[in-house]
Parts: structure tokens; sequence; C-alpha cells
């Protein structure tokens, strides 16, 4: 804002001196009104090409740090790389988790995510996490998804290092559920479809995981139904709330039936009706499954079988809704507290 109101300063001394360079030169009758018209019409064009020019070499600057930044960053090696040799995932769904250990903080930083951090999650078991923000929950996830890996310290899959598993494999058994669902600027059915695209799935079983999810009432008020363009990029696109995309989320998950589901704030953008319906459907979904759940809402918590609170990276309290309640800890206070507000 300084620069441009400097230029703007100096073009207009320039364009004051020109005028008085030019009622000196008429007073002096060194040239005719008519001379003085035409340089004054040359000068006001030669002034846009130089404005013109310098914005050109403005934007010229500035598109070369932009391909700076990007040659930068595809020169990268990526720190976490299939293993030599992988073990492959076994044919049936993997079971137990440990995380043992785990110690990690995230690139360029020097606070501490996770320090010596231990849980176990039991195969086909259904766990939520709590905790206030910068506790260390979303941090798990990404660790299980292996989109990094720990300093020190190892998480097991089935007894395996997470480290010696086969990427692809790995990543095939996870689903992951953001709080804020992947907008793909598409139709509604290839929205679902990218759950799962290996398989190539068919409209008959896109339109099964809608239902399963709860998605179908929402696709159904849609004006093309399944083949409705969604997002604003493209002409008579149409754009869904935070919770009807969630929504879509689920379907994703159900048509790509992981065998380990991770969820974080699954279900932040809904009212306490869609929470109630959704977990419902939820818990059918995750049958014979194991499932993460990461939620600040405690009437999500509540449906799982296993609750762990988190503070400062660290698990302080273990149970379910009604153990811990019973404890009468950090978790029994906190729910008192959101009913206390929801009931407000």
């Amino acid at each position: 804002v300084l620069a441009r109101s400097g230029a703007g300063l100096v073009g207009l001394l320039v364009v004051g001196g020109a005028m008085v360079w030019m009622v000196w030169q008429a007073m002096q009758k060194a040239y005719t009104l008519g001379d003085l018209a035409l340089f004054y019409q040359a000068f006001n064009q030669g002034q846009g090409l130089m404005r013109t020019l310098l914005e050109n070499v403005g934007r010229i600057y500035s598109d070369s740090l932009y391909l700076g930044n990007l040659f930068e960053f595809l020169e990268l090696e990526p720190e976490v790389v299939e293993p030599v040799p992988a073990i492959a995932m076994a044919a049936e769904p993997p079971g137990d988790i440990h995380f043992r250990g785990v110690t990690f903080r995230y690139p360029d930083s020097e606070r501490y995510a996770l320090r010596d951090f231990e849980l176990s999650i039991t195969a086909a078991e259904m766990v939520a996490v709590v905790g206030s923000n910068g506790a260390g929950k979303t941090t798990l996830l990404k660790l299980l998804c292996r989109f990094y890996d720990p300093e020190r310290g190892s998480i097991e899959l089935d007894g395996v290092d997470l480290r010696g598993l086969s990427l692809e494999g790995l990543r095939q058994s996870i689903t992951v559920l953001f709080q804020e669902p992947v907008r793909y600027q598409d139709t509604v059915a290839d929205n679902i479809a990218m759950g799962d695209i290996a398989g190539e799935p068919g409209r008959e079983a896109i339109e099964e995981a809608s239902r399963a999810a709860g998605a179908d009432a929402v696709i159904d008020r849609l004006p093309l139904g399944y083949d409705t363009q969604l997002g604003r990029w493209f002409e008579e696109g149409t754009d869904l709330s935070v919770g009807e995309w969630q929504r879509l989320a689920l379907a994703r998950a159900f048509l790509r039936q992981a065998p380990i589901i991770a969820l974080d704030e699954p279900t932040s953008a809904m009212d306490s009706w869609a929470e109630i319906d959704w977990m419902g459907r939820f818990r059918e979904l995750v049958k014979c499954r194991t499932a993460v759940i990461i939620t600040h809402r405690f009437t999500t918590a509540m449906h799982a079988d296993t609750i762990h609170v988190m503070d400062e990276g660290q698990v302080i309290e273990s149970g379910s809704h009604q153990e811990l309640l019973a404890l009468g800890g950090r978790y029994a206070r906190s729910w008192k507290a959101q009913m206390k507000e929801r009931g407000s």
C-alpha cells in the first residue's frame, strides 16, 4: 500500500512538473498552443505505456518468486518412503493397534505434539479420543496413516511397525474422514465414488452406500440427483452445507469398506438430531471394524466402547462413558459443563 501511494505521488509530481513547464513555454512563446497540446497528448500516452511496463515487470517478478517456491517444493525429498523390502498387509483384516513410546514434533517446530505416548486399541473396537485443542489428538491420525514418522518409538499394527509395511497396502486399509471433507468439483455420484477409486464402483453400489449413510435424503433434493454438478467452479454447480458434505463423506466410507476407520470431528457441523442419526449409521458401518474418532463433542464420544482423554500429548484417563463419569475426573467435569451449555 505504501509503495502504491509513493508511486502515485511521484506520478502526480511528474504530471505537475510537465504542466508547469508547458505553461512556462507558452508564456515565453517558445511553442504554439498546438505544439503544447501535441506534447501533452504524447506525454500522457508515454506515461500510460510506462505504467503498464512497470506493472508487467512487477507481475513477472511476483511470478518468478512463485515459480522459485514451486521448484523448491518439487525438489524436496519425501521423508516417509516405501520400506525395502516392504511387508505386505495380511489377507485378513488388521487387528490391534499399539502406540509404543511415540515421541513426535512437526517439522520446524520445537514443541512436542506427543512425548513417550502410549495407547492400545483392540481390533474391532470403537475408540473416541477427546481433549482440548493442541492435546495431540489429530496427530494420532496423521501418524496412523503414516503421513509422518515418529522421532522415537513405534506404531504397530498386529505387532508389525508401520514403517515396515507397504505404504499402499497400509493406506488402502484405512478410511479417513476429516472435519472438512474434500469437496470435489464433480457430480454427486463421482464424489461418492472417490471413496473407492481402485474398485471402480458402479451406480448401484454408490446408491447403496448413500442410503446407508443417510445421504440419499440430501441427494433427492438436488435438481439432477446423483448427476448434479457440485461446487461453484462450473455453471449450474450446486454447493452443499458442511453437514451435507459430511454425509457424502460418510457415504464414501461405506463404499470403501476399509477395516480401519479414522475420523476427525465428524459431526462438528451437525445439529443434535442429525448427530444422533449419523452416529447410528456409523455404528452400523464399523461393525467388526476398528474405529478411532477424534472429537470435542462428548455426545459423540459417549457412543464409543472406550474413551481416551488426552492432555499435553498424554492419555490421562481411559474408560467407558459411565466409567469416566463415575471417576469424577477431567471427562466428568467437562461432560457436566457441556451438558449445562447445551441445556442453556
